[in-house]
């Protein structure tokens, strides 16, 4: 929409808001590419024009530092975002020309008058903008606490550990063997690397639809009896499968094993490792394996 070429000290940008309304912003120096921007008055539904009264006034904004509403003034860099719409020139008053500001902003962007929409927000609908704060504040902190792996094992290797594991035999303890003696001929650091494999994929499976489908004590809001431990034990099971079974599941949660598990497997790094070293495998994954640690994946019921 902007089709200024060059921004000059006093002009005048139209900005989206959100609910199809527009702010208005006005340039008050520039130095390089950097621009100081003041945030107006103006919110409407229609495009400001020049003579629009509340382009002229500057928005009072409340600083938590004093409690006291100032105009905002920020620093903003770059090259002007190609939304917002060149309205005109209005020169600086004398005492724009003196306004400095030590509030940096980042780039130049298209929400950059979002400070009066904030502001109409709080005064139109308070309890609403409180909690649509507040739903978007335990968004961001949910996001941020999505768990990340370690180092991780490369996987065409972490694949070929798990085929080992040999069916034929009836104990657990034998079915795991041949995994744990080539395991155990890595270097440490590789076996804790599949430690974090083996973690993450079963963080991975960790959601509330794969519960729901995991067989007899599957999760559902009734169901007086699902384990957490069983569901852990039901997506080692998947694990052990497989490549292919584990990629498909994870994709197809109705695909899950039903009535399945293999709790053993989370003893193999710790066995391999004490052939290795004679000695107990003391290791914390980035990701934890227990039910409900992929928060993410439980979002709907925790």
């Amino acid at each position: 929409m902007n089709s200024k070429k060059s921004v000059q000290v006093g002009d005048i940008f139209a900005s989206p808001l959100p609910q199809d309304k527009y702010g208005a912003v006005k340039v008050i120096k520039i130095i390089d590419t950097s621009y100081l921007i003041g945030v107006t008055s103006y919110i409407d539904k229609q495009i400001p024009s020049i003579d629009s009264e509340k382009v002229h006034q500057p928005l009072l904004n409340e600083f938590t530092i004093d409690d006291t509403e100032k105009p905002l003034y920020k620093w903003v860099d770059g090259n002007i975002p190609k939304e917002l719409i060149f309205i005109g020139n209005i020169p600086l008053n004398k005492e724009e020309q003196e306004i400095d500001s030590n509030i940096y902003a980042g780039d130049w962007s298209k929400g950059c008058a979002l400070a009066v929409y904030f502001k109409w927000r709080r005064e139109t609908d308070p309890e609403g903008f409180a909690l649509e704060i507040q739903k978007e504040d335990e968004a961001l902190a949910l996001k941020n606490s999505i768990p990340k792996p370690k180092k991780m094992l490369e996987e065409k290797t972490f694949w070929e550990i798990v085929s080992l594991l040999d069916w034929s035999k009836q104990s657990e303890e034998e079915i795991i063997k041949p995994a744990v003696i080539k395991l155990a001929t890595f270097t440490v650091w590789k076996i804790r690397q599949f430690e974090e494999s083996l973690s993450y994929k079963l963080f991975l499976l960790d959601t509330l639809e794969h519960a729901k489908e995991m067989g007899e004590y599957c999760f559902s809001q009734q169901n007086q009896y699902f384990s957490p431990d069983l569901f852990l034990y039901a997506r080692c099971a998947i694990v052990a499968r497989g490549k292919e079974v584990f990629e498909d599941v994870l994709s197809n949660p109705s695909k899950m094993l039903k009535d399945t598990e293999f709790e053993i497997l989370l003893s193999l790094s710790s066995e391999a490792y004490y052939v290795k070293k004679g000695k107990e495998f003391e290791y914390e994954s980035g990701c934890s394996y227990e039910t409900f640690s992929n928060k993410e994946g439980w979002q709907n019921t925790l």
